[in-house]
């Protein structure tokens, strides 16, 4: 399977609602730098989410053995999830989704990295390319962190207590 090939997950600005919006001219130069920095923030992390996925990918093409399909399976299937959570987090600049939606990357991520890390404790990868996908699962953990770390508390109730 060719790199290229593994472009699934749409651009950024096929979702961004943020750039070139008409409401940034009624915005103060403060806010409209904020919105900014949000945009650039989710952005660095949806780009980061979209090369996790696809060395995720690649990775399991690399896989042998009995155990190659299963595996395969769930880190695909955690690695899918990263990208849509980013943009519902986004969409719905609510804390509450932000935070709900963060935790279940957070989760996804853990258990893609535990899949990679099975992988080769089950010695059905080669460790360079599972050394390659953790390195891009850290990379975008502190992105995560940074993005995280600017969620604004509003003044909507969690009406399950969580957040």
């Amino acid at each position: 399977m060719e790199f290229d090939d593994m472009d699934h997950m749409p651009e950024w600005e096929h979702f961004s609602r943020y750039e070139n919006d008409e409401d940034d001219e009624n915005l103060s130069s403060d806010d409209a730098e904020k919105v900014r920095l949000k945009v650039c923030r989710a952005k660095n992390l949806y780009n980061q989410a979209r090369a996790v996925y696809k060395y995720a990918a690649l990775f399991c093409e690399t896989l042998k053995g009995e155990m190659a399909e299963i595996t395969a399976n769930l880190i695909m299937q955690n690695a899918l999830m990263l990208c849509p959570k980013i943009v519902g987090a986004e969409g719905a600049d609510m804390y509450i989704l932000r935070m709900e939606n963060a935790s279940i990357i957070r989760t996804n991520c853990r258990e893609l990295e535990t899949q990679v890390r099975a992988a080769d404790m089950f010695e059905i990868c080669t460790p360079e390319y599972k050394d390659i996908v953790i390195a891009e699962i850290e990379k975008f953990r502190l992105l995560f962190i940074e993005w995280v770390k600017h969620f604004e508390k509003d003044d909507y109730e969690d009406d399950w207590g969580l957040y």
